[in-house]
């Protein structure tokens, strides 16, 4: 009997210097993904005041697929209130320059941004590449963006992220705006657990934290 006892005296012990020990060192959550804007938006040159919003490139997934990222991502830029924005469909694209969609590292055609400034009377156009994408749980995405100039071919901003559902950091950051862009004034407990599982609105949250970093000048 004194023998037992002492091995639950000495059990006890252990899981107190356990728990001692993890409130030492708590454990820490990875965080979610900082701003990353390459290049700042230059304060010479024209102002930036009519921005063309390009189709979002990816190979892997159709036009048709991505078409509601599209319009998420040119309806978060439109909400900054910086320029007016417009943007350009697949099919409007493919009608100017022959192609429906088109990468911020392609080789670029030597008279894209001049046939964009005359059709569309733009100052600017923002490229848009899904670097990575997985519209099945965990939903994740990775960006990569560019603002050029039309008259001068330089690059205003540009911007390089992945936002991973899984990890928790980013998807109670992504739940927290879908609570705050709620029109409801007492959102129910747990609200915001669908742009986890809706592309379209993972989008919408992915284009709002990165535009956080475009300013206009």
């Amino acid at each position: 009997m004194a023998g037992m006892a002492g091995v639950r005296a000495f059990s006890l012990l252990v899981l107190v210097l356990q728990g001692c020990e993890s409130l030492k060192h708590p454990k820490v959550e990875r965080a979610a993904p900082e701003q990353r804007n390459y290049f700042s938006e230059q304060t010479q040159g024209t102002p930036m005041r009519r921005v063309a919003v390009l189709p979002v490139h990816n190979e892997r997934y159709s036009g048709e697929y991505l078409r509601s990222i599209d319009s998420e991502f040119s309806g978060e830029l439109i909400k900054r209130s910086l320029f007016e924005v417009v943007p350009v469909g697949r099919q409007q694209l493919e009608s100017v320059i022959g192609m429906r969609q088109l990468a911020s590292v392609e080789v670029l055609p030597s008279n894209l941004l001049l046939k964009l400034r005359e059709h569309l009377g733009v100052d600017g156009v923002l490229f848009i590449d899904l670097t990575q994408f997985s519209p099945y749980q965990p939903v994740s995405m990775g960006v990569r963006m560019k603002l050029v100039d039309v008259s001068t071919g330089q690059i205003r901003w540009a911007y390089d992220s992945l936002f991973d559902a899984s990890n928790p950091a980013v998807a109670q950051s992504a739940r927290q705006y879908q609570i705050n862009a709620s029109e409801s004034v007492r959102p129910i407990p747990g609200d915001g657990g669908s742009v986890l599982l809706s592309p379209s609105l993972f989008s919408k949250y992915v284009a709002a934290q990165s535009f956080r970093g475009l300013r206009a000048r």
